[in-house]
């Protein structure tokens, strides 16, 4: 208000037509940036430059509250869509990607309804994780490996050797959940049109859902329990997440490839070592002495030392297995064998390993202020300094943890306010004891029940009597002593039932807290008596009254006269009816 009266002054004396010099204001407007441009040239009129008259109108300024320069909002900067999904990205870190993109494009044009959707996200925390689209994009390749994009190389890279692999005993197989089972049902349905699908199913039992032993005995079926006809194929069901058994029906189907294959390079292998042999190029193993080493199965040392592939990659498993990361040399020299010779020897899951965590290893040697280590794996970062969480972004981790205490997140609990299993036990007991405190049982047949209110006579739906105070079975109302009654040694009949719940829930609760030696000075992290006085407090309904009431209290005169009136036939017609009884 204020400056608005300034202003507003100085505005009325605008109508004086007086010249500003402007070697006053352009200083003064560099001096006082936020003053208004208009006050400044107001104070200005009639003046003249000179430093007196500057270094005074500089103290004038000072001295009151000089009217501001209006701020102009400019329009929010609206982000595009590719930038409001990187922005999503960025926030929910662990949240699958396509599941934010959709709602991305859906909420794009209402940024109200997209703020209120990632708020909500992170409150909740319910939604599909990175690591779960992770997994199923891993799945659907592994899917189409199988199916739609076979390849025998890359199916003899993961099995070497199909037929020993699937003709051993001892390989571990799962059971078939419903869809694998109906999905292997399906197959040989349409692999063997020629055999009754009774006959399949039975076969497939009998060989405990095992697909290629089934396959082997259908092949060998009798021909005079064939059908007559080819049965007509059907469509298979939507592809199934089960990769073993996928790999099973891609080696039946494709066993003569498979064993072309394998024919070929063992007769190329063969050429090649002639050829080799022939011309003096064959080496030696300096761990386990072999001579007729083909030199591309051959992995050297720094220094130069040469190894089959076998013993090198044999040597660093064992060390791997050990808890080491470093390979050092097999002969007598102090080198290692480097991360592309590794490579090279390893199968691709277990490299992946041990690259991951010699990666890990190098950067904690750095010596690298503020790193920090996920606990549940080995994904390193650097957090910022005021995030009391640790949010890991390894695809098979993605947990966020507590950077004090390293256990799982438990915002907004202090780490001294998280449970560990022994709290767990100790709290899970009382409550039990609680809920078996509030809960009634009847003696005749075991059904549980708890009432909210009414009497406290209990008719149970095998009808059982029972008292709902004292638990015990009663005849009649003549265990209870009924409103306004005198017989306080017996069980009311009406009673507040809460108070009643409450008294019985926090002495169950005493009693089980003395049980497992719980005290005031060794006290529960999470205790499940501390908000019972507030939860009956706040659910406290009305009491049924201990007298009994008028129920023609509030009625208007001629309600109440017809109430009367009809309550007094009701009981003049009950006396003639039991006096024609008494004659009888």
């Amino acid at each position: 208000m204020a400056e608005e009266h300034i202003l507003g002054q100085f505005q009325q004396e605008n109508n004086a037509e007086e010249e500003v010099d402007n070697r006053l204001v352009q200083p003064l407007m560099e001096i006082f940036p936020e003053a208004c441009p208009q006050f400044l040239r107001q104070i200005c009129k009639g003046k003249r430059h000179s430093p007196d008259v500057l270094n005074s109108l500089m103290g004038e300024i000072l001295d009151v509250d000089y009217p501001k320069r209006r701020k102009t909002e400019s329009a929010p900067y609206r982000l595009n869509a590719s930038e409001q999904l990187e922005q999503m990205k960025s926030i929910l870190v662990d949240a699958d990607p396509e599941y934010l993109q959709m709602h991305c494009d859906r909420l794009i044009d209402n940024p109200d309804y997209l703020k209120a959707f990632v708020s909500q996200a992170i409150e909740t925390r319910n939604y599909p994780t990175l690591k779960e689209y992770l997994r199923k994009k891993q799945l659907s390749a592994q899917q189409k490996q199988y199916t739609s994009e076979f390849s025998v190389a890359k199916f003899l890279e993961v099995i070497p050797d199909p037929f020993q692999y699937f003709a051993d005993s001892k390989r571990k197989v799962d059971e078939l959940d419903y869809r694998s089972h109906n999905y292997a049902m399906y197959y040989l349905r349409n692999k063997f049109a020629m055999v009754k699908l009774r006959s399949i199913r039975e076969c497939f039992i009998k060989n405990k859902e095992g697909l290629l032993a089934t396959c082997k005995k259908l092949e060998n079926y009798p021909p005079s329990k064939r059908r007559a006809s080819k049965r007509g194929k059907v469509a298979m069901p939507s592809i199934i997440q089960n990769i073993p058994l996928l790999q099973e029906i891609a080696f039946y189907d494709h066993q003569e490839e498979i064993t072309q294959f394998l024919s070929q390079r063992k007769l190329q292998e063969e050429m090649e070592r002639k050829q080799a042999k022939a011309a003096g190029l064959l080496q030696t193993c300096a761990c386990c002495y072999d001579d007729e080493i083909m030199p591309n199965d051959i992995a050297s040392c720094e220094a130069g030392c040469m190894f089959c592939k076998y013993c090198v990659r044999k040597s660093a498993e064992v060390a791997f297995g050990d808890g080491k990361l470093d390979f050092p040399c097999l002969g007598d020299c102090e080198s290692h064998f480097t991360l592309p010779v590794l490579q090279d020897v390893l199968n691709p899951k277990m490299f992946s390993v041990i690259a991951s965590k010699k990666q890990v290893e190098e950067v904690k040697a750095a010596g690298i202020e503020d790193l920090e280590t996920c606990p549940f794996c080995d994904f390193v970062a650097i957090p910022a300094r005021d995030d009391k969480l640790f949010r890991c972004l390894n695809p098979q981790c993605m947990k966020e943890s507590c950077r004090m205490c390293k256990e799982p997140s438990h915002v907004p609990l202090r780490c001294d306010e998280v449970e560990k299993d022994a709290d767990v036990k100790a709290r899970t007991y009382i409550e039990n004891k609680m809920t078996e405190a509030l809960l009634r049982t009847c003696y005749k047949c075991g059904m549980k029940f708890i009432k909210s209110d009414g009497c406290n006579k209990m008719t149970c739906s095998c009808g059982a009597l029972m008292c709902y105070v004292c638990n015990q079975p009663v005849k009649d109302y003549n265990h209870f002593n009924g409103p306004g009654g005198d017989k306080t040694n017996l069980c009311p009949l009406y009673s507040d039932t809460n108070q009643l719940h409450k008294d019985a829930i926090l002495k169950s609760a005493e009693e089980a807290k003395n049980d497992i030696g719980i005290s005031v000075a060794k006290k529960l992290k999470i205790d499940p008596t501390a908000d019972i006085q507030h939860h009956y407090k706040t659910n406290t309904k009305p009491v049924i009254p201990a007298a009994p009431v008028n129920p023609f209290l509030g009625l208007n005169r001629e309600d109440l006269l017809l109430q009367e009136r009809a309550l007094q036939m009701f009981e003049h017609y009950n006396r003639r009816l039991h006096h024609r009884r008494g004659h009888h």
